[in-house]
């Protein structure tokens, strides 16, 4: 990310290839940071879950994000999906309930992260799209 960012600098200050943003307001900065926190928690907790479980089972339970993301976005807009939606939600939960039963090297801690890590990133989605709507 240190990469990133550096080249990201390179590129708009020296570069010029876009032009530079600067942030306008409190809120603005408020924005940004929640949406960086979210994103680094997601993260963190992601390779903390790596530690304990393996990789396979990881990806297996990210294939839950698009239920946190129904979730939160009815949580937090109220805003529904298709009954559709939800009934195709319904197989993917299940699968990782049924593996999470029968996954030999399951670890309750690296479990509870990458659940954690996969609503992160479902949260920093549905916080985008809020912000970027209400953005003015």
């Amino acid at each position: 990310m240190t990469a990133c960012s550096l080249l990201s600098y390179i590129a708009i200050a020296w570069m010029k290839m876009v032009p530079m943003q600067t942030i306008r307001s409190r809120v603005q900065f408020f924005k940004i940071t929640t949406l960086s926190l979210v994103f680094c928690v997601s993260v963190v907790f992601g390779n903390i879950s790596l530690r304990y479980l393996p990789v396979s089972f990881n990806q297996a339970v990210g294939a839950t994000t698009p239920f946190f993301t129904a979730v939160f976005a009815y949580l937090m807009t109220l805003k529904r999906e298709g009954w559709l939606t939800y009934i195709t939600l319904v197989p993917v939960v299940t699968g990782v309930i049924i593996a999470s039963g029968g996954e030999p090297s399951f670890h309750l801690f690296g479990f509870i992260m990458c659940i954690s890590a996969t609503a992160a990133r479902a949260l920093k989605s549905v916080l985008q799209g809020i912000l970027l709507s209400s953005e003015g």
